[in-house]
């Protein structure tokens, strides 16, 4: 009976401590953060290795002054777990460093918390790092769409005395989920302050350029900048992009994600001053920006630019023909009114004249995000018909599949659409954000297996294909990313591959069909996804004794060249 006793206790052991580790990540260090004693931290970081690596950076980089203070470059961008670096250690890491060039730090700028990141630890990290001339600071984690967003607790004037204390300045990264507001007097201290400025990439920064008038101001006052991305900045409009346009005459790459008032007019004008030096483009979630309207509005650097970041929402209604080749008949200034009162009509025609460019003759690479369940067909037709030298893509996914409504018999995501870019060799297909379920599928939806058969199907008609990066979608419930039976016959059809990277596992008796891919030399399974398997007792999945099987047999082979 004792022995009995004693086994139910270490059982209710092990459950109960199963049970506080299978807690989300988010909630575990909201926990683990009231202990405030460096003692208590330690220890509980000793018992969760969750919170082992923020701890051992901290203390590593504040016990061995004589190392750290010979330390040039340092990235903490995997050392902060969840939260980020809270201000009462950025700022001993900063002063053990002190001749360091580069910085990259995820942090806390949440100001429910009381040892966030603010205006004291900003200038505390400038005046201990005066050298540096990369500093990227972020928080880790997207705040939710339909969450009111904060103020920080970062001021225009504490900015403006951050700035003044590091000259040398030329890559700087702020990217916020908390709003920074009336951030132009600051840019303009950033231009003056940092004169070497190139890279900028803002987070939630409200009032970067207000375009009132014909002068510059705010961000458009950085004439020195070859790289701006400008995130979730809700009072970014098309006349602020004229003035970027105007200001910063050396962009060669520029972006902008949750910009909601910017419309394809802005893009237009942006694209046609900066044609002689732009050539990277990144639109993502703008809410007035379609995808056929975004690469129209494109056409003045059609023949010029070399990368092209996009996310593809289709209009429920048909597009004119005009509109879907690229085309534009006549010139309608409602189409382009920007409000400035300076430009003419016929300014504004002026620049129609690059619609006719059909082809992207430079394009080289081409990353494209979808919604659950949309189609890749209209792309073609959209304006992106003729890409010459295009040879990567890359395509996400991302959303609720259960929630979609089941694709109508024969219709297909459409990879078969991509092969008539004749040199495309790279492609990165994710769908890790694509949840659905596993098992089996209530009446009237579809499960993982059916799911992956609509997005791969087609991808046998990419013949000169050479590397495949695939992530296998999810079931949050399973926390198991496996390759099912039909994606696994649809991937063996690409016979031209010779490099294929699988982000999840599969059965072992399924990997013996990518032995019949003629050329295939390099094959890795990554189980580098988060949450990990909740078990390990499926006897049929990839093992190392397994893997190696499949190694001998793939090395084995006889291949041509």
């Amino acid at each position: 009976m004792a022995e009995e006793e004693e086994e139910e206790e270490v059982e209710e052991g092990r459950s109960s401590s199963s049970a506080i580790l299978d807690l989300p990540e988010p909630l575990l260090l909201h926990i683990l953060s009231f202990l405030t004693d460096v003692r208590s931290r330690h220890r509980a970081a000793l018992a969760c290795g969750r919170m082992r690596a923020a701890e051992r950076a901290t203390r590593a980089l504040t016990t061995h002054p004589s190392a750290t203070a010979a330390l040039t470059h340092l990235d903490l961008g995997l050392a902060a777990a969840t939260d980020g670096f809270k201000s009462s250690e950025l700022g001993p890491i900063a002063a053990s460093c002190p001749n360091l060039r580069k910085l990259v730090a995820p942090c806390l700028f949440n100001p429910r918390f009381s040892d966030c990141v603010g205006d004291d630890a900003l200038l505390s990290l400038a005046t201990s790092c005066p050298r540096l001339t990369v500093l990227r600071l972020s928080e880790p984690f997207e705040a939710a769409a339909n969450i009111q967003r904060e103020e920080a607790a970062i001021t225009v004037a504490g900015l403006v005395a951050f700035f003044a204390a590091l000259p040398a300045l030329e890559d700087f990264t702020m990217d916020l989920q908390h709003n920074v507001l009336e951030a132009a007097p600051a840019m303009e201290a950033l231009a003056r302050r940092c004169p070497r400025i190139k890279f900028l990439t803002l987070g939630s920064f409200q009032g970067l350029c207000k375009a009132s008038w014909l002068h510059l101001d705010g961000v458009a006052v950085c004439g020195g900048l070859e790289s701006l991305y400008m995130k979730n900045c809700q009072d970014l409009t098309d006349a602020s992009l004229a003035a970027i346009g105007r200001g910063c005459r050396r962009l060669a790459k520029f972006g902008i994600h949750g910009c909601d008032l910017v419309t394809s007019a802005g893009i237009r004008r942006l694209a046609f001053t900066l044609r002689p030096t732009l050539k990277e483009v990144t639109v993502l979630h703008c809410r007035l920006l379609h995808t056929a309207e975004c690469l129209t509005a494109l056409s003045p650097i059609r023949d010029r630019i070399e990368s092209l970041e996009i996310n593809c929402v289709w209009n429920t209604t048909e597009q004119p023909c005009s509109v879907a080749n690229g085309t534009t008949t006549e010139c309608d200034p409602e189409d382009d009114e920007l409000g400035e009162v300076y430009e003419s009509a016929a300014k504004k025609c002026r620049y129609m004249e690059f619609d006719d460019l059909g082809s992207w003759e430079m394009l080289r690479s081409l990353s494209l995000w979808f919604s659950a369940g949309q189609l890749l067909s209209p792309l073609i037709s959209a304006g992106l018909d003729s890409c010459p030298v295009l040879e990567e893509i890359s395509i996400k996914v991302e959303g609720d599949c259960r929630t979609c409504p089941r694709p109508a018999p024969r219709t297909i995501f459409g990879l078969s659409d991509l092969a008539g870019f004749p040199v495309l060799a790279k492609m990165k297909l994710d769908l890790s954000e694509a949840v659905g379920y596993a098992l089996t599928a209530p009446t009237g939806q579809m499960d993982l297996s059916l799911w992956e058969r609509f997005y791969l199907h087609g991808i046998e008609s990419l013949q000169t294909l050479y590397e495949l990066d695939y992530w296998p979608p999810q079931d949050k419930d399973v926390h198991h990313r496996s390759l099912t039976l039909p994606a696994v016959g649809l991937i063996q059809r690409c016979v031209g591959l010779r490099k294929l990277f699988i982000h999840g596992t599969t059965h072992e008796h399924f990997m013996t069909f990518f032995l019949s891919i003629p050329n295939l030399r390099d094959m890795q399974l990554r189980e580098d996804y988060y949450p990990a398997p909740e078990n390990d007792l499926m006897f049929t999945e990839m093992r190392a004794e397994s893997w190696l099987r499949f190694e001998v047999q793939l090395n084995s082979r006889q291949i041509d060249d």
